[in-house]
């Protein structure tokens, strides 16, 4: 989190730097966000593929739920910069690019026959691109709420998903296969947001931006490959897994206005 607060001044150089200045309707934020990872249950790509094997397969686990694992990417700090242009008084669209990094995951397993915990970890991030439309209330025919310029907005774009090898453990199995690690992986998909917000005007050129959003970010894929057994040293071959991406969470930032 420190790295991402210490890089935040140079993306407000850049954002103040990218727009010549007189440019009318356009402004420059950036902005700092916490995010707290909704459930992301991994599961086989392809329940039945037999080359190479899914890593699950088919059936209950050992819960009565199909085999897989349980669990989330836990909380999150988020970086975001994005150009946007007040289009009407009531309507502006941006450009924003996000990096989501320190992502943890941590579930739990449920293979059949093995008893006890069976944890699961990786470590990803993704980084997103999206085009936002925002419905800013404020500037509708008849209100007047002083410093305060309320919104709703949503977006649209792409992102890259990437996770690291992630770590299956079975500490009580009283057999020799303690652990399994299945390979990295990444892939880009579509991703979407809807949010509100308030900006508080601040002076002339400058806005305290201040929201809360829900984005989807598609899935995260682990690739098909060799995965490293304990107790197999030449490891075995699996077929991908994936699991859902998607936060909320609470957003601070700045609109530099160029007028």
């Amino acid at each position: 989190m420190m790295k991402v607060v210490l890089l935040f001044p140079a993306f407000l150089f850049f954002l103040a730097t990218a727009v010549p200045a007189g440019a009318a309707g356009w402004y420059a934020r950036g902005t700092l966000g916490f995010e707290w990872s909704l459930a992301a249950d991994f599961s086989d790509a392809d329940s039945a593929a037999t080359n190479p094997p899914a890593l699950f397969g088919a059936g209950p686990g050992r819960d009565g739920r199909p085999i897989g694992a349980s669990g989330d990417f836990g909380r999150f700090p988020l970086l975001e910069a994005a150009l946007g242009k007040q289009i009407s008084p009531w309507l502006r669209s941006e450009l924003a690019l996000s990096y989501r990094r320190d992502m943890s995951y941590r579930g739990q397993a449920n293979f059949r026959g093995v008893p006890g915990e069976q944890p699961v970890s990786a470590s990803a991030d993704a980084f997103s691109g999206m085009a936002n439309l925002f419905l800013d209330i404020a500037g509708l025919p008849g209100v007047n709420i002083g410093r305060f310029q309320p919104y709703l907005g949503g977006g649209v774009g792409v992102t890259h998903n990437r996770i690291g090898e992630m770590t299956y453990e079975f500490p009580a199995n009283p057999g020799k296969h303690k652990i399994t690690i299945t390979p990295s992986g990444g892939k880009t998909d579509i991703a979407f947001m809807v949010g509100i917000g308030t900006g508080i005007v601040l002076s002339e050129r400058t806005v305290l931006d201040i929201s809360y959003r829900y984005t989807d970010l598609g899935r995260m894929y682990t690739d098909a490959g060799k995965a490293y057994l304990n107790n197999i040293p030449g490891g075995i071959d699996i077929a991908e897994t994936w699991a859902p991406l998607r936060s909320h969470g609470f957003f601070a930032g700045i609109r530099y206005l160029f007028k």
